[in-house]
C-alpha cells in the first residue's frame, strides 16, 4: 500500500514538471506525421480566360496561406499540363512579410533529391525535400522558384490556377533568394504550385474542400471582389477550427467553371477528384459543393451561341454518386454540401423555374438520402426566408457567389457539422 502510494504521489509531483516545460519534451522527437496544409486545383488555358502571363527566365514568387502549422514544411511543383520539361534552377520558401519581400533570414532553400535544380517531366508533379521549418496556422508564405527557360513562348500549355484572388510576383532573372523582389510585376494567378505539406509529431486530418468557383471564392462583382482577404469558405473553416481549439489542415480545391459531369473545361471529374484531392497528403475528408454549373452553363453557353446539351437532375446525382463512390473506396469521410441558391444571379440558366426545380430535386436526394456521411445545408444558411430561390441580398456579391459574409456564413455552417468530429488542439502550435 506504501509502495502505491509513494508512486502516486511521485506520478502527481512529476505531472506539474511536465506542464511547465510546455512542449520542450517534444524537441528531441522527429515530426514524422506529413499532412497536406495548402493545395490548389490546376488548369491549362481555355478560350474563357485572359492571356497568360509572359514567364521567360524569371523568378515566381507566390504567396500561399497555410491551414495547419507545422515543423517541416516541403512543397510540390506541377507540371501536369505541360507538354516539356519544366526547369526549376533554384526555389526557396520562407515567411511573408509585405509586398514580395519575405522575413529576412526565414528563407530555406528547397532541394530535389539533394539537388538545387530540377527538371519535372511533362504529366508530372514533384515534391521537394524537406526542410525544417516552425509555420504557424493560417500564415502566409512564400514561396519562390527561378525559372530560367522561356515558358510561355515554348508552346508548352502551363499548369496553373487563374483566379487565385492573391497578388503573386513576377521578377526578371534569378532573384528566388532575395530579400525582396527588384522592378517586379503583379499577377493574380499561381504558376506551377500543386501544393504545400508540413510535418507535425502525430496525424492531422485534412479537410478537402472540392467544388467551381464558389469554393474557389469568387464573388464576380469587379471591382469589389476582394484580393489578397483570404475571404473564401474553406480559409474561413480554417479560422472557425482554430478559434474553436480544434486541429485538421483544409485545403481549397475549387475551380472556376467545374461540374459534376464532364465540363466545358474539358476535364473527367473522376480523374480531378483521383489528381487534386486523392493524391493529397494526409486527406480523411471531403466537402463536395458542386452541380450548379451542371444545370446553368449549358443554358448560358447556347445563349452565347455555343450549343451544349443540357443536364438533368437526375444525371447530376449520377455524377454525385461516382464522385461518392470513389472518395469512400478511398476511407475519405465524405461530406456532401447542397447547392446554394443562385435565383437572384443574372445569368440566363441560373435565374429560371426550371433551374429551381432541378436544384431543389438534387438538394432533396443530398439531404435525404444517406449517400453521404454528412450534409452541410449551405443552401438553408443562405437563401432568402422570403425568396428561397434566391440567396439573401446582404450574403451575395452577384446572386450566385456569395460575398465575404455569406463565405463567412458557409463556414460556420460547416463548422457546425464537421467541428465535433475533429480532434482537439494538443498544444498551442497546433
Amino acid at each position: 500500500m506504501k509502495n502505491k502510494f509513494r508512486t502516486a504521489l511521485a506520478f502527481a509531483l512529476v505531472l506539474p514538471l511536465f506542464a511547465h516545460a510546455g512542449n520542450r519534451w517534444m524537441d528531441n522527437l522527429e515530426p514524422a506525421h506529413w499532412t497536406a496544409t495548402w493545395a490548389t486545383a490546376n488548369k491549362k488555358i481555355t478560350a474563357f480566360d485572359a492571356p497568360l502571363d509572359t514567364i521567360n527566365n524569371t523568378t515566381l514568387r507566390q504567396i500561399v496561406r497555410i491551414s495547419e502549422a507545422g515543423r517541416m514544411v516541403r512543397v510540390s511543383f506541377s507540371n501536369e499540363f505541360g507538354t516539356t520539361p519544366l526547369i526549376i534552377n533554384e526555389a526557396h520558401v520562407a515567411l511573408r512579410d509585405s509586398g514580395s519581400a519575405i522575413v529576412e533570414r526565414s528563407g530555406k532553400q528547397l532541394t530535389f533529391s539533394g539537388s538545387n535544380s530540377v527538371a519535372i517531366l511533362p504529366g508530372a508533379r514533384i515534391i521537394s525535400d524537406s526542410v525544417g521549418m516552425d509555420v504557424a496556422n493560417n500564415t502566409e508564405v512564400v514561396i519562390s522558384a527561378y525559372l530560367p527557360e522561356d515558358v510561355t513562348g515554348s508552346g508548352s500549355p502551363v499548369t496553373y490556377h487563374v483566379r487565385a484572388l492573391q497578388t503573386n510576383y513576377i521578377a526578371a532573372g534569378n532573384q528566388a533568394a532575395d530579400t525582396d523582389l527588384e522592378s517586379a510585376t503583379t499577377t493574380t494567378a499561381w504558376h506551377f504550385l500543386a501544393s504545400v505539406d508540413v510535418a507535425n509529431y502525430w496525424p492531422m486530418p485534412v479537410i478537402a474542400a472540392l467544388g467551381d468557383s464558389i469554393t474557389d471564392g469568387d464573388q464576380m462583382a469587379a471591382p469589389n471582389e476582394p484580393i489578397d482577404t483570404n475571404v473564401r469558405y474553406p480559409d474561413l473553416l480554417s479560422n472557425a477550427i482554430s478559434v474553436g481549439g480544434k486541429a485538421a489542415g483544409v485545403i481549397n480545391l475549387g475551380t472556376s467553371g467545374s461540374q459534376v459531369l464532364t465540363s466545358f473545361l474539358e476535364e473527367d471529374p473522376a480523374v480531378r477528384l483521383s489528381r487534386d484531392v486523392l493524391a493529397q497528403a494526409g486527406v480523411t475528408h471531403l466537402i463536395y459543393l458542386e452541380g450548379i454549373n451542371d444545370i446553368g452553363l449549358p443554358v448560358m453557353l447556347s445563349f452565347l451561341g455555343i450549343p451544349t446539351p443540357v443536364n438533368s437532375a437526375e444525371a447530376i446525382i449520377a455524377g454525385h454518386k461516382r464522385v461518392i463512390s470513389i472518395a469512400k473506396a478511398a476511407g475519405l469521410f465524405v461530406i456532401g454540401g447542397t447547392l446554394t441558391p443562385s435565383g437572384g444571379s443574372a445569368l440566363p440558366g441560373y435565374n429560371d423555374a426550371t433551374t429551381e426545380a432541378k436544384r431543389q430535386t438534387i438538394n432533396a436526394w443530398i439531404r435525404d438520402s444517406g449517400a453521404y456521411n454528412a450534409v452541410i445545408d449551405f443552401d438553408s444558411a443562405l437563401a432568402d426566408p422570403e425568396n428561397p430561390a434566391a440567396m439573401r441580398a446582404d450574403l451575395t456579391a452577384d446572386g450566385l457567389h456569395p460575398n465575404a459574409a455569406g463565405y463567412q456564413v458557409m463556414a460556420d455552417t460547416a463548422f457546425a457539422v464537421i467541428g465535433g468530429r475533429l480532434p482537439a488542439k494538443r498544444y498551442e502550435g497546433d
